[in-house]
């Protein structure tokens, strides 16, 4: 039977619930469903507390939402005959990027402004699905197009006309992953005898090797808006270590990290963190910080971290931030909820994520905020 969560939390039911006084101790607060739906899941959130993500029915299919600060709900426009999708980012004025599913699972890159109405990303001609993967306050979007046989890392802009982005010398396709608010974009491509090789594009649309730790892997994860790109690469050995590169430089490995790097964010001032086997790291310069276990939990796992240095993610199956220090803080859990996947913390400290209980299998998700 699935578990009723709404009983359990703090719901959202006006505006005013959504502002503590400052000062205050943190809350957390459900996030509204569509009528007639029974769980949800958050995808990403903006610097004024729009979440976006999905809204689910009894048969787990799901309609995008969007949740805005003020505690309100809207449904995005779907692609007609389809429901689900996903979106990948929401910027400052709301306005949201990702993907939108047709019936019969195609995916189309799309954008949606405010209101939640639709507006497909231009497929030029030859190319059958795409996905949007980020956009920037200006409205720029990134992401891949696809024909049966090539994926193309492209650039739509605020007109949602498509441009189909350089590659490297030798690469058979790539994908655009990210986009900062100068226009830099990056990126991978594939590129045969090396399987993956992260790139990133300057304004001017040049594309730009950002080598390898002489392994067949390098991939990014993001590119904040001083154009630094972080992600993964392997070694001559096939081990996988977190990377960073700086405008006009190539990848170097993070120091002081073992093997085994998993995935790893950055903010706006070049502050890293990141997760390696069964640790979470911070890096600030060459400087190395462990991230603190809570109390009673062995295991954690790093999600993200926010202009002020706040990070956000799980100490075994609890919700946690870390401060600039390291040190460890649980997010608040109402009884009966044990199990939590937090996604992202914005520049106020607000942090969006998904709680449920263990107690019921499958977990029946609800989407929430701490604030």
């Amino acid at each position: 039977m699935p578990v009723v969560v709404s009983a359990l939390l703090s719901v959202m039911v006006a505006p005013s619930a959504l502002s503590a006084p400052s000062g205050a101790a943190v809350s957390m607060y459900e996030l509204p469903l569509l009528a007639g739906h029974s769980s949800s899941s958050a995808q990403a959130m903006n610097d004024a507390g729009d979440v976006v993500g999905l809204s689910l029915d009894e048969n787990e299919d799901g309609y995008l939402v969007r949740w805005g600060a003020d505690g309100s709900l809207t449904r995005l426009q779907a692609v007609s005959g389809g429901s689900g999708g996903q979106a990948v980012k929401v910027v400052e004025d709301g306005t949201v990027a990702g993907f939108t599913a047709t019936a019969d699972g195609v995916r189309h890159a799309a954008r949606w402004d405010a209101s939640g109405a639709l507006t497909r990303l231009e497929e030029p001609a030859g190319y059958v699905d795409g996905e949007a993967q980020d956009i920037n306050d200006s409205h720029v979007a990134v992401g891949r197009l696809s024909t049966a046989a090539r994926t193309r890392p492209v650039r739509w802009g605020p007109d949602g006309r498509a441009t189909v982005l350089r590659l490297p010398p030798k690469a058979e396709g790539g994908v655009a992953t990210g986009i900062n608010k100068r226009g830099e974009i990056a990126g991978y491509a594939f590129v045969p005898g090396e399987k993956t090789r992260a790139v990133r594009w300057d304004t001017a649309g040049r594309v730009h090797d950002l080598g390898s730790l002489g392994g067949s892997y390098s991939e990014p994860a993001a590119i904040n808006d001083r154009g630094t790109v972080i992600g993964r690469a392997t070694d001559g050995a096939g081990e996988w270590k977190a990377v960073r590169a700086a405008r006009g430089k190539k990848f170097e490995a993070l120091p002081s990290q073992g093997i085994g790097a998993r995935s790893v964010s950055v903010n706006n001032a070049d502050v890293i963190v990141g997760n390696v086997k069964d640790h979470a790291v911070r890096w600030d310069g060459n400087v190395t910080t462990e991230l603190a276990v809570l109390p009673g939990t062995g295991r954690v796992f790093v999600n993200g971290i926010n202009d002020a240095g706040t990070g956000v993610g799980t100490s075994d199956e609890r919700a946690v931030t870390w401060d600039p220090l390291g040190r460890v803080t649980a997010l608040p859990l109402p009884a009966g909820i044990d199990t939590t996947q937090p996604l992202a913390i914005n520049a106020k400290g607000s942090v969006a994520g998904d709680v449920g209980s263990s107690r019921s299998w499958p977990v029946r998700w609800r989407a929430v905020v701490w604030r």
